[in-house]
């Protein structure tokens, strides 16, 4: 087909500008496109990230790369996400703590996750599970409470950073139990997991996505999962509510662009991700990974940051929680 000025005003959408819009439309369905994570490779983010990456660059046609920036629990890489190329090709992928809990620990953030991002779309909705080295003497949650009882101040745990999922998760467990652990915060899940293996610490509370391999090596025994129900990839490994205590936590993942990425934009990267999930294994090794996979739209994310960064607001300040 011969390319002539009414052919490609026309295929812009039929309008001068749609030619001026062109170039930027198609560099976000050309190159790269950065997926930021705000942790190490390993943890339970970047474990979600990778097999959907995979997939969802066959249905975009162009590859996607995991750009890893840890630190302060996530929020270098948002800083980074919400100051930069708003063009498609630069995106994060968090979870609650980085979407919606995050403001209410750090109240001088740089940027601001309802004004700077717009939701792309959710990945999961999963639970965290309890895990302890497989030579611990604690077997159960029932041992787990016993144990903190009997001994306050003497077990803890670890997490990969203060103020993250795992972290304001467990406080809000910990308070309901009525027991008292020490959290050991590290620079990321992975190097916890390590000390957990170890023995420099008593237990994690953390996705089931980072301790799966470990899991099922036999080196790490997993005696909870937060969910109300217990999960098909776990099915052994009794609910926390089933121990006792009236208590139940689900977070979520989901992809975020810049608020400024055209909407086009946006759109085609959320009905890509949408066929992502429909079409190929992507639900199916969510699940393998001990989450439970949930697409919903861009528009939905938006309302989780919202309506949830009031809810840990809340939660937060009468539970007295903070980063330190």
């Amino acid at each position: 087909m011969k390319l002539t000025r009414r052919t490609l005003i026309h295929g812009a959408g039929g309008t001068a500008m749609g030619v001026l819009a062109a170039p930027g439309l198609l560099r976000a369905q050309s190159g790269a496109i950065r997926l930021v994570v705000g942790f190490p490779a390993g943890g339970g983010v970047d474990s979600i990230a990778r097999p959907v990456a995979a997939r969802w660059q066959e249905r975009l046609g162009q590859p996607i790369v995991i750009d890893n920036r840890p630190g302060n629990n996530g929020n270098i890489a948002m800083d980074y996400v919400a100051k930069g190329i708003a063009d498609g090709t630069q995106l994060f992928q968090g979870n609650v703590g980085n979407l919606a809990m995050t403001h209410a620990l750090f109240p001088n953030l740089p940027f601001d996750c309802n004004r700077d991002f717009r939701g792309v779309g959710q990945l999961t909705l999963g639970p965290l599970v309890f895990a302890v080295a497989t030579e611990s003497p604690i077997r159960t949650m029932t041992d787990l409470l016993a144990a903190a009882q009997a001994r306050p101040g003497a077990l803890n745990f670890g997490s990969g950073g203060s103020g993250g999922v795992p972290h304001l998760a467990f406080e809000v467990w910990k308070r309901a139990a009525g027991v008292d652990i020490v959290h050991v915060p590290y620079r990321g899940s992975a190097p916890a997991l390590q000390d957990l293996m170890g023995g420099r610490i008593q237990l994690m509370v953390d996705g089931y996505s980072l301790m799966r391999g470990v899991h099922e090596g036999g080196r790490l025994r997993v005696i909870g999962i937060t969910s109300a129900d217990r999960h098909p990839q776990l099915p052994d490994v009794p609910t926390v509510k089933e121990s006792g205590l009236d208590w139940v936590f689900t977070s979520w993942q989901a992809i975020v662009c810049p608020t400024a990425t055209p909407a086009a934009v946006r759109q085609r990267l959320e009905d890509n991700l949408a066929r992502t999930f429909r079409e190929s294994d992507l639900p199916a090794t969510l699940t393998g990974l001990g989450t439970f996979p949930r697409f919903a739209p861009g528009a939905e994310v938006d309302r989780l940051m919202r309506e949830d960064r009031a809810l840990w607001t809340s939660v937060v300040r009468e539970a007295g929680i903070s980063a330190d």
